[in-house]
């Protein structure tokens, strides 16, 4: 087991072990390390065997290294330099996975640390058994170790009055707040923070009433006779160029990834056509903790913000971490001081579905931009259609709650339609893992949960089949991911409702007792549809077999996806005995 570097926390491992043991260990270490390698060496071959095309939707097609190189959608080259950077991407992407592995020392556990982060500011997580507390150890470039104070870089300051570049001045020649919005965002010039909370200074005798900028989020208005005579009366600091105010809204589930496609869908659409810097000079994330910024996150942001390839993030803003999903909202800004007003000089925000915005992107080329983009910031190559789609089918099965409780028989069934590859990832799978499996999967299977995040990844022609709860429909919930592959437009996207109650099994009996008799039109309280995250699933195999059977003959035809599509099923809405029938 690897030491942690100077700097950890972690417990030293014995140095007096007898060396039969020591000798044991090499072995072990030898032949993991071994195994590892080869599983990457076959997942770069993979890698490399991926067609390399263009965005347009023609069939695949190779490219005289002689000519012109072809320039994909994103305007980015296919020639031979682009392939041999390619390659190295590719190669950086399959050692990290062989080096940075989860380690065990003592009664901790290191966990890895995948993927882009902000300049300067790598972390990792660290486990204790037996506490729920998570700590951080963070990347000293300079002494190539793992250390326990976290870098200035993670959260810069900005500059005060005595410490402003010469000739500064408030943007716009005051410190008076001003704000600007359409359809899709608002941008903010001078927005404040302190102690936790959003104000806009205003002057004059018109009132400006408190508003939101989010779901979470509110706007207070500090209504003061002369803006200048307020700066000059507090303890402030500036922070300068332009910056990117984000709201996880679905804060109680952070973990669910599958609800980033919502926010930074139209994130990506709307800052493409404003002029605000891209990539941003700094990012801030609110109600989450750094344990929730995977690097599945991660990558997903570094594409909305326009951060290049091989780039580094911009400094990501955090909220000090706390035990309490709901306490989280309150907690500070990471390194800021309570008695200091804090000045932003230029602020985007981006609607969110809750105030007027949309859940996916504003076009489809954009989406499709977004998607290839994904794969070049990993070295591969981006999606294309394919001679024919693969019978492959992937499965990603779940650990926790909405399990399928008969899995056995849906996989058994699964099997006899193509060569089926099982999958299950978490918060240590590598997202290069990830796309490796969507670009040669041709149907992918899963409940609906995190595990479809991946979904509008698929390569064009591919098929989702999305095994849908009882009860789970309000306000759209249940086609979140359908509307992101439909934004696509490229990627079938087919479902089965659970409708009856014996094919659900509530892990808290109180919610049983409490809503599982309620018809799904009553389900539309935030305690009813809470219930139904916390509950597995039993599969109608026969039915999901039918599905298949009738569906995927089109997909392997490549038939296009509005002939292929099949009416969404609706939550029937049957009262207590709503039980599948014998």
């Amino acid at each position: 087991t690897a030491v942690p570097a100077s700097g950890g926390k972690g417990q030293q491992p014995s140095r007096s072990k007898p060396r039969k043991n020591k000798l044991a260990i090499v072995t072990v270490t030898l032949c993991v390390g071994i195994a590892v390698a080869a599983l990457l060496a076959y997942q770069f071959f993979l890698a490399s065997k991926l067609p390399v095309d263009d965005l347009s939707a023609t069939p695949s097609h190779s490219t005289d290294a002689s000519s012109e190189p072809a320039k994909a959608a994103d305007g980015t080259s296919h020639g031979p330099r682009a392939k041999k950077h390619k390659q190295s991407l590719q190669s950086k992407m399959a050692a990290e996975m062989l080096n940075q592995r989860e380690e065990r020392v003592g009664n901790k556990t290191y966990h890895p640390a995948f993927g882009i982060f902000p300049k300067d500011c790598k972390w990792r997580q660290v486990s204790t058994d037996g506490s729920k507390e998570t700590e951080y150890q963070w990347w000293d470039a300079d002494r190539k170790s793992w250390v326990d104070d976290r870098p200035a870089a993670c959260a810069p300051t900005g500059f005060d009055a005595q410490t402003a570049p010469a000739n500064w001045e408030f943007l716009g020649g005051t410190p008076r707040t001003e704000v600007k919005c359409d359809p899709n965002h608002c941008m903010y010039q001078n927005l404040y923070y302190n102690n936790g909370r959003w104000y806009a200074l205003v002057d004059g005798s018109t009132y400006v009433p408190v508003w939101r900028f989010s779901r979470n989020q509110e706007v207070s208005t500090i209504h003061v006779k002369d803006v200048r005579a307020f700066t000059n009366s507090v303890k402030w600091r500036v922070i300068p160029g332009d910056t990117i105010l984000f709201d996880f809204i679905f804060f109680i589930h952070p973990t669910a990834i599958g609800h980033w496609w919502e926010m930074l869908g139209p994130m990506y659409s709307t800052l493409k056509k404003t002029p605000f810097k891209r990539p941003c000079d700094q990012f801030i994330l609110l109600h989450l903790q750094r344990a929730h910024l995977l690097e599945w996150v991660r990558a997903m942001i570094a594409v909305t913000l326009g951060v290049p390839v091989s780039g580094a993030l911009p400094p990501v803003y955090m909220q000090e971490p706390t035990d309490n999903a709901w306490s989280q909202i309150t907690q500070m800004l990471e390194g800021f001081e309570r008695d200091t007003w804090y000045i932003f000089e230029q602020v985007a925000i981006t609607k969110d579905l809750y105030t007027g915005g949309g859940r996916t992107f504003l076009t489809r080329s954009d989406a499709k931009e977004f998607r290839a983009l994904v794969y070049q910031h990993y070295g591969l190559p981006p999606p294309s259609i394919r001679p024919s789609i693969p019978r492959i089918i992937t499965y990603q099965r779940k650990r926790a709650n909405r399990r399928v409780l008969n899995e056995p028989e849906l996989i058994a069934m699964l099997a006899k339609f193509g060569e089926l590859q099982v999958v299950e990832y978490n918060s240590s799978s590598s997202l290069y893992e990830q796309l490796l499996q969507m670009a040669r999967t041709g149907v992918y299977v899963s409940v609906h949960t995190s595990n479809l995040a991946n979904a509008p990844l698929l390569q064009p022609g591919s098929a989702v089949v999305e095994l849908l709860h009882r009860n789970w429909h309000w306000n759209g919930l249940d086609t979140s991911f359908r509307d992101q592959t439909a934004t696509m437009g490229d990627i079938h996207h087919f479902a089965w409702r659970a409708q009856f109650l014996n094919q659900t099994v509530y892990l808290n009996p109180r919610d049983l007792y409490k809503v599982g008799h309620w018809p799904a039109s009553q389900c539309g309280t935030e305690e009813c549809v809470e219930a139904h995250t916390r509950v597995d699933v039993i599969i109608d195999v026969p039915a999901v077999r039918d599905l298949l059977r009738d569906r995927l003959p089109l997909v392997w035809a490549g038939t296009p996806i509005g002939k292929a599509a099949l009416p969404w099923p609706k939550a029937l809405d049957i009262a207590e005995d709503n039980v599948i029938p014998e």
